[in-house]
């Protein structure tokens, strides 16, 4: 079996150090060799390359800018009448990207609107998502990076996400029918509002497995937290054709470090898993 490889999340890991450049130095000094940055527009991209390029770290994947967090919002792709923010914050994350040398963007949906119902919103909001998709995955292309869209659980973490499901986020990446766009499935979200986990991991691993390009096989799923959910990683690397046993470096990784991506080999390729908390 080939060494596991792990990722830090910096927007979890690391707190007590509040500058980025800190953060990509304490994860390499704790044996990291990648790392995701979700949020790094405080920063100045090449600072953080530098940073990263002497800690040895690989930049894995960024986040699409969140919008105006003083008015709620938490990205802008699925929000109409935001469309050309939403392309304005695109660019953005492709410059980031460019310089920090990093293959992924989470392409984030954003919230429901206050004042409106999701129910009555639904239609318009998957519209404006798939036109604005399929623009960035035009953008994407050009520069043959990834796009991720990742479903966050709507009865716990943010009752107002507006993509909440892998159902959901299936029927989108359909219908906008773009190989640059792939799903970041984040099992505690999943299991959260549907579970059935061991058939989901099987039906919607295609979605999650193919297209990346330039880290072969890194893929996005995500468990959360090593404690509570140790069997679902035991339960995740089953699925994946892997004995319980290689979960246990996953499992190992504890306290301070529980944001973590695990990579797998299976089939002469790497299987991925992202715990993060």
């Amino acid at each position: 079996m080939a060494p596991l490889r792990f990722a830090a999340n910096l927007a979890w890991l690391f707190p007590e150090r509040p500058a980025l450049p800190e953060r990509l130095e304490a994860a390499a000094r704790a044996g990291f060799r990648a790392a995701e940055l979700p949020e790094p527009y405080a920063w100045c991209p090449a600072l953080l390359r530098g940073a990263a390029d002497r800690a040895g770290l690989a930049l894995v994947l960024i986040n699409t800018p969140p919008g105006d967090e003083d008015k709620g919002e938490k990205g802008l792709g699925a929000v109409p009448g935001r469309q050309a923010a939403f392309r304005e914050g695109l660019a953005l994350a492709v410059k980031y990207a460019k310089v920090l040398g990093c293959p992924r963007i989470h392409l984030m949906a954003g919230r429901v609107p206050v004042g409106t119902e999701r129910a009555a919103m639904a239609l318009e909001m998957e519209t404006t998502f798939v036109e604005n998709l399929r623009y960035a995955a035009d953008i994407l292309a050009q520069e043959d990076m990834t796009g991720l869209l990742e479903p966050m659980n709507s009865r716990i973490t943010d009752p107002r996400y507006f993509l909440t499901t892998p159902h959901q986020a299936a029927a989108i990446l359909e219908k906008v029918g773009r190989p640059n766009l792939r799903l970041q499935l984040d099992i505690f979200h999943c299991q959260i509002m549907d579970g059935n986990l061991t058939q989901n991991l099987k039906t919607y691993f295609p979605l999650i497995a193919a297209g990346v390009a330039r880290l072969r096989g890194l893929r996005g799923l995500r468990i959360h937290p090593a404690r509570r959910h140790a069997g679902r990683a035991g339960l995740v690397a089953r699925v994946l054709g892997e004995p319980r046993a290689a979960a246990a470096p996953v499992l190992a990784q504890r306290g301070p470090y529980a944001g973590i991506f695990v990579t797998l080999p299976l089939l002469k390729q790497t299987r991925s898993l992202i715990k993060s908390e």
